[in-house]
């Protein structure tokens, strides 16, 4: 719930923050990435709002496991791999899905829950 009201608060600021100047340049002391609209490359998606990617070609990558321990959780807009080898590296997406490796499910548009196959007994 924190964190959901931490990225509220974050998306109604980035809002209200509108004035002169280069509207593509960071204020002083201003992070870069902090400046990136909602949705678009970089910018923030998901969380409590459910924000969406722009475009067909990218999608909302949360750090590994984030998706199962963090409800609601955020992430940012990355654009889906077009190529991946094709070696063997098991990743559960947070879709629930198996993919060899993890290029392969961030190419399907799905986030990593974890190292291995899904459903698989960890040690």
């Amino acid at each position: 719930m924190r964190n959901a009201l931490g990225a509220l608060a974050f998306v109604l600021l980035a809002a209200c923050m509108s004035g002169g100047g280069d509207a593509d340049a960071p204020a002083a002391g201003e992070n870069p990435s902090d400046s990136i609209p909602v949705g678009e490359t970089g910018g923030l998606c998901g969380g409590f709002a459910g924000f969406q990617c722009r475009n067909e070609n990218e999608y909302c990558e949360m750090k590994v496991g984030e998706c199962v321990s963090i409800a609601d959780a955020a992430g940012t807009c990355a654009p889906k791999p077009e190529i991946c080898t094709m070696d063997y590296r098991p990743v559960c997406g947070c879709d629930g899905e198996t993919y060899a490796n993890a290029c392969a499910a961030r190419g399907a548009g799905a986030s990593i829950a974890s190292p291995g196959e899904c459903g698989a007994a960890r040690d």
